[in-house]
């Protein structure tokens, strides 16, 4: 198991935001999927520490950060990425993102692309990559039958996960490969899920996913800083199918399909996932310089 790394945190608007600090070089920031925390880059950071400084976050609501209870909107957690990035006093950086994180990371850039020089997008949620999903559903309810979806979502909210629960929510994001290497029983991985408040925030997030659709409708300008997206093939949660579509209107530099993994690809293939991510960021820098 990964030795453990001291949490730093910053304030943002009175709430505490942890994140975790290695490594030396170019910044890099990671920001993970909903439900997680920044432990599911910890074999990718190692990876890379010797490269890059990297921040790995706990976004609002999950892992160490506060927990409030509201607020876990696309449009709170960009602002969350511009007072870190701000109170870091970083002037460029390069975002890593997984499912959420990576809608974060191209609406912070949407916004300030000056501030950013690549990005790379693991599994990004949209409206449509998640309608595409095996979850799907649940956004059906939301949009048909909002009474009873608030009261489902506030029974649910105050639902405390067993870590038992915890794994099994882990390996149903998991491809083959991932479950063959047992990531769902490492507990820095599944534990997240059983944290108080974790469930609440994962569920505000899901309220809120009819604005991820102004990811569906991004079409990067010129000046856009450039995109490597990767895909699990075997991702449940947000569909590669739709992944296909959303790349038709991203236009990325390069795209990465792996065909064994799932949601947490960075977990199941740690390796293959830093090369590509060095690979594309070292690439984006020379052409840059």
């Amino acid at each position: 198991m990964r030795e453990r790394i001291a949490l730093e945190s910053f304030d943002f608007r009175g709430l505490s935001i942890a994140y975790e600090h290695i490594g030396q070089g170019e910044p890099v920031i990671m920001l993970h999927n909903g439900g997680s925390s920044h432990a599911i880059w910890g074999e990718v950071a190692n990876r890379l520490a010797d490269k890059y400084e990297i921040f790995a976050l706990d976004l609002l609501g999950f892992g160490n950060s506060a927990k409030p209870g509201g607020g876990y909107t696309l449009d709170n957690y960009v602002a969350m990425l511009e007072e870190f990035v701000s109170s870091r006093g970083l002037d460029k950086v390069a975002l890593v993102g997984n499912c959420m994180g990576c809608a974060i990371s191209l609406a912070f850039t949407e916004r300030q692309p000056d501030k950013v020089k690549a990005l790379v997008l693991c599994n990004p949620l949209t409206e449509s990559t998640f309608l595409g999903g095996w979850l799907g559903p649940l956004l059906w309810l939301r949009e048909r039958m909002p009474t009873v979806n608030r009261q489902v979502y506030r029974a649910l909210g105050h639902l405390k996960l067993t870590n038992g629960i915890g794994s099994v929510a882990t390996a149903f994001q998991l491809g083959p490969r991932g479950r063959a290497l047992h990531v769902h029983r490492n507990p820095d991985v599944y534990g997240p899920y059983a944290a108080t408040g974790q469930l609440e925030s994962l569920l505000g997030v899901l309220d809120d996913l009819e604005n991820y659709a102004v990811i569906d409708d991004l079409e990067p300008q010129e000046g856009f800083p450039p995109i490597c997206t990767i895909w699990g093939l075997k991702n449940k949660i947000v569909s590669p199918k739709a992944g296909r579509r959303l790349n038709s209107t991203l236009h990325p530099a390069r795209q990465e399909w792996l065909t064994d993994s799932g949601h947490l690809l960075m977990l199941e293939q740690p390796d293959d996932v830093a090369l590509i991510i060095d690979g594309f960021l070292r690439g984006a820098a020379a052409t840059q310089a």
